[in-house]
């Protein structure tokens, strides 16, 4: 009986083992289609310190750490922005304004989500943090060159 029982017990471990389900989720993004690799190499440094900041935000935001939502929403902010290209700049001027725009846009709600944690506003947290997270989906859109909707609409559904 304990040899039956520890066979069926194996078999029923061994069978969940080889049939689970397989992660699906990517960890970076799809190699762009739109932006030359020069251009994608400038910002490969930015992006990963960026995806550190937005990790340890949704922490934040979702701990109700008002404290440590204003110090990454400021890091964000402090974060060197890529300058527009002017005249003769090769490599800023690989990237699509819409990065420039977006990029903008990123400060800007980073800006409002340190002043809204200042005033312990939590509904004004969360709508701050949904459009900073929005622009960022919008971005990386931009980035593999997917399809793109105006800046402030939603992306239509499959």
């Amino acid at each position: 009986m304990t040899l039956a029982g520890s066979f069926v017990l194996a078999t029923i471990v061994g069978a969940a083992v080889l049939l689970r389900p397989k992660p699906v989720a990517r960890e970076q993004l799809p190699a762009s289609s739109t932006i030359p690799p020069a251009a994608r190499q400038v910002v490969r440094s930015k992006m990963a310190r960026h995806q550190a900041q937005m990790q340890a935000l949704v922490s934040r935001v979702v701990l109700l750490d008002d404290d440590g939502v204003a110090r990454v929403a400021g890091e964000i902010f402090d974060e060197p922005a890529l300058a527009r290209p002017i005249a003769g700049d090769e490599l800023n001027g690989l990237m699509p304004e819409r990065f420039f725009v977006l990029q903008d846009e990123l400060r800007a709600r980073a800006r409002k989500l340190v002043i809204a944690s200042g005033r312990h506003d939590r509904d004004a947290i969360a709508d701050e943090f949904a459009g900073l997270a929005k622009g960022c989906v919008s971005c990386h859109q931009t980035f593999v060159g997917g399809p793109l909707a105006p800046i402030g609409e939603t992306q239509p559904g499959p």
